[in-house]
């Protein structure tokens, strides 16, 4: 009898133990490296710890060009860090925008392009 309810405790305690997790995960933003795998022509920049992004959605919002708060430091797909853009040249000039946070406007030959911020993947 005694074996007995020591089986039934050891069945009801391992679907137990089964079903803890083993502790919380994040998600977090893509990084240049990752999206360039996906498309190696994708058209990003860094800017802090953001990777932002343009495409064709992006470029058709209307948004009102605010500050300058920088300049592109260098264009490489490798090693991409604070400044480093994919395709944009060194010097290009970036924008806030007035009307939202998670998207800058770079401004190059007089040309505007609006790049949005990736959040966690």
């Amino acid at each position: 009898m005694t074996r007995k309810i020591w089986m039934s405790l050891l069945f009801l305690t391992i679907p137990l133990c089964a079903c803890q997790t083993s502790g919380h995960s994040q998600s977090k933003p893509p990084s240049a490296e990752e999206l360039l795998a996906l498309d190696q022509h994708a058209n990003l920049f860094q800017w802090g710890e953001t990777i932002y992004q343009t495409n064709d959605w992006t470029n058709q919002l209307t948004v009102t060009k605010q500050k300058q708060i920088g300049v592109i430091k260098k264009t490489s797909t490798k090693h991409v860090q604070h400044g480093t853009a994919s395709q944009l040249k060194k010097g290009t000039s970036l924008y806030s925008v007035k009307e939202r946070r998670d998207l800058l406007i770079a401004e190059d030959d007089g040309q505007l392009k609006i790049y949005a911020a990736h959040a966690e993947g």
